[in-house]
């Protein structure tokens, strides 16, 4: 008889002990998914602003190749070099709204503090 209490009391102890754990909010997660969204906003502005670069670059050889005489090949080079900076574009917003997004999670965080 003597095992049994001893068996449900550990169980009941240790059911009293896990319970305030899980009870309480993940504080730090929020914080660090709030900084990862910031990073990668960052991250997206950067590649975002390369490939408008890249587009630039793209669409002046496409023009020095039609001047050379390649119009399909300066044609192409240009229509590839409007697709990176559209792309480029696009991912300039989506690296500011990211980066808007991670800082309302961050204050949310530091607020409940």
């Amino acid at each position: 008889m003597k095992r049994w209490t001893t068996l449900f009391m550990s169980g009941l102890l240790a059911a009293a002990l896990t319970v305030p754990a899980m009870a309480q909010t993940p504080a730090n997660g929020a914080q660090k998914a709030g900084e990862r969204k910031e990073r990668r906003g960052k991250r997206d502005l950067k590649k975002g602003e390369r490939l408008e670069k890249k587009g630039e670059a793209e669409e002046k050889r496409g023009e020095k190749l039609e001047a050379a005489g390649h119009p399909k090949a300066g044609e192409k080079l240009e229509k590839k070099g409007e697709r990176s900076e559209k792309r480029g574009e696009h991912l300039e917003k989506k690296g500011t709204r990211l980066e808007k997004q991670g800082e309302k999670l961050e204050n949310k965080t530091t607020d409940k503090k």
